[in-house]
């Protein structure tokens, strides 16, 4: 009796695993088969294309990280080029500057996305820096670029843009002036521009952290004693303000109001960390690899699984088990999210919860009204506080744009952008480049716009009809709208690997894993690294192969133990080294040189 049992549980069990194994083996093949038909589908034929020769000079607006990157691949594309930075320095607002008027990282800042993901595809991080560098490191990174590939001689330091303007069909005039100090739009006058210039075409690079988005007041906000900031002007403790032993609300769990709220946690006598939609909170290690390395999809995975069921059911599933599994659930911390992790921007910190464990951060509802030295919440509580740092966000602005001429209402650009790039009612020498909130870096996203635009205005690729761009844009918005919660950051919000491949496909340079087979470790089942778009097609780059290499094996690779000294000053660095000097970005990375 017993062996029967025994005989028919054994052959249940091997009918089951027979099961389940042509049930994935069916989910696999069901999602190949869909996945190369969507890839398929008949794409809207180009019809605009541009006469080669035809753009010459190109001026390229803000020398940021953006803005080097698009420049370096409009130089390279033969177009010649005239860079306008208002300040003295490369880099935006990743250059820490204590003068509040400049949009700028605070004083710890440190990136919250892995070195390997954020570099831009041929000119990768020096190996010895840490997973997550710090932004002296990003700064001496983006100048050791901008060196490398000449785009340093092309920038115009101190030069604030006052007006752009379409001069007849084919050109646009760029009238600049001496840099005041004071961005465009806290001036109650523009300066006099004592310089004016026709383009060809135009790279918009001024990003979109810099215009501070205040809330409307609050009930009693005026009668508040204590200060009331925005984050933009916050630098650290002590500048501007002292927050030690203060009484701090933080407004904001975004990833600013987070790192802010932790530092002041640290030195002020209690802080408050205020939210209306809670938030997902993740670590910025996960299973001993860096965050985006453990939850960033392969290619593999995007081959395999049908898109709709990657995106709507395994990806929330997968997000939501990672966070929980590793830190319990949000509500247990009081942060109570009021959405899916897939449906709103990522809050990255390894020291929230930690802060909230100890109490010296309290998490709290909503803000409805100040009184004289309190604070109050939707829940009927309240905080005696003494400063209160709002954290909500930044306005898309271009200032020196005409409103007749480009328009933003609640954060979207009037009209809409084709491929979040080019502005549907305007010529198509005109590109917004990093106008984007992606789920991974932006400045690969930058360079990789740079690439189309470069390449559209050299006539190697071509745009489809204002109908299909407009039916385009719909169809991504709609998308937009029915994943994301509804906020205002998230009306630029793009996934980091499916606008990569959605540009790369225009300019030919999703890589093949049939020509790129001394790769297909890497390339399969690593994430998306930067440096596969330089394997194949134009501006490929001899060196991409060994860099995704390198990639794939720092995975699972822990922190240095030595810290580098890439981040030190030149003098700094003279002092440690004997006086030899610094490094040549070449000699530190193995860089190689891009091939002509």
């Amino acid at each position: 009796m017993i062996i029967d049992l025994l005989y028919w549980l054994v052959w249940a069990l091997v009918l089951g695993a027979i099961i389940g194994a042509l049930g994935i083996v069916g989910v696999v093949i069901w999602g190949i088969t869909e996945n190369i038909s969507a890839k398929k589908k008949p794409k809207p034929p180009p019809v605009e294309f541009f006469p080669k020769g035809k753009i010459k000079r190109v001026a390229i607006i803000g020398g940021g990280s953006s803005g080097i990157a698009a420049a370096k691949e409009a130089i390279q594309a033969g177009f010649d080029v005239v860079i306008y930075e208002q300040t003295s320095e490369i880099g935006g607002n990743w250059v820490y500057k204590e003068e509040e008027a400049h949009s700028s990282v605070y004083k710890t800042t440190f990136i919250n996305t892995s070195r390997q993901l954020m570099c831009y595809s041929d000119f990768p991080m020096p190996e010895d820096l840490p997973t997550y560098p710090h932004h002296k490191q990003i700064v001496r990174y983006f100048n050791d670029y901008a060196k490398h590939f000449g785009v340093s001689e092309k920038i115009k330091f101190n030069r604030q843009v006052v007006d752009v303007s379409l001069e007849g069909k084919d050109q646009w005039r760029v009238q600049s002036a001496p840099s005041t100090g004071v961005p465009l739009y806290l001036q109650e006058q523009p300066p006099v521009p004592d310089e004016d210039e026709l383009f060809d075409a135009i790279m918009v690079c001024n990003g979109h952290h810099s215009v501070p988005k205040w809330p409307a007041p609050f009930e009693g906000q005026d009668k508040f004693k204590g200060l009331i900031m925005h984050s933009h002007n916050y630098k650290d403790p002590t500048t501007g303000y002292n927050f030690h032993d203060k009484r701090v609300v933080v407004l904001g769990i975004g990833n600013s109001g987070v790192d802010i709220a932790n530092e002041l946690s640290r030195c002020a006598k209690q802080v408050y960390l205020s939210t209306r939609s809670g938030a997902w909170v993740f670590p910025k290690y996960l299973g001993g690899k860096a965050l985006d390395h453990a939850l960033t999809p392969s290619r593999f995975e995007l081959l395999v699984v049908p898109n709709k069921l990657l995106e709507n059911y395994i990806t929330p599933w997968v997000l939501k088990r990672a966070v929980e599994g590793h830190q319990g659930t949000m509500a247990s911390w009081g942060l109570d999210p009021k959405c899916e992790p897939h449906q709103m921007h990522p809050t990255i910190s390894h020291e929230l919860l930690h802060r909230i464990g100890t109490g010296t951060i309290r998490v709290k509802p909503n803000i409805v009204r100040f009184s004289e030295n309190h604070v109050h919440f939707d829940d009927g509580t309240q905080v005696r506080a003494d400063a209160v740092i709002l954290c909500t966000g930044y306005n898309l602005s271009f200032p020196f744009f005409k409103p007749d001429l480009l328009k933003v209402v609640n954060n979207y650009v009037e009209g809409g952008l084709y491929k979040m790039m080019f502005p549907i009612n305007l010529p198509r020498t005109l590109a917004i480049i990093a106008l984007i909130q992606p789920l991974g870096a932006i400045m690969p996203i930058a360079e990789m716009q740079g690439r189309v635009a470069s390449a559209l205005w050299s006539g190697q690729v071509g745009l489809p009809s204002v109908e299909d761009m407009r039916q385009d844009i719909a169809m991504h918005n709609e998308k937009l709208h029915r994943r994301y919660l509804k906020r205002d950051r998230h009306t630029i919000q793009v996934d980091f690997f499916a606008y990569m491949d959605e540009l790369a496909e225009i300019i030919g340079v999703v890589p093949s894993l049939f020509k790129n087979w001394k790769v297909w470790k890497p390339l399969l089942f690593g994430p998306i690294w930067p440096c596969q778009y330089r394997l194949e097609g134009p501006g490929a780059w001899a060196g991409a192969e060994e860099a995704m290499h390198k990639a794939y094996a720092q995975i699972s690779e822990r922190p240095e133990k030595e810290a580098s000294s890439y981040w030190l000053d030149e003098e700094e660095e003279n002092e440690k080294s004997g006086g030899k000097g610094k490094l040549e970005m070449k000699e530190k990375s193995g860089q190689q040189k891009k091939d002509e």
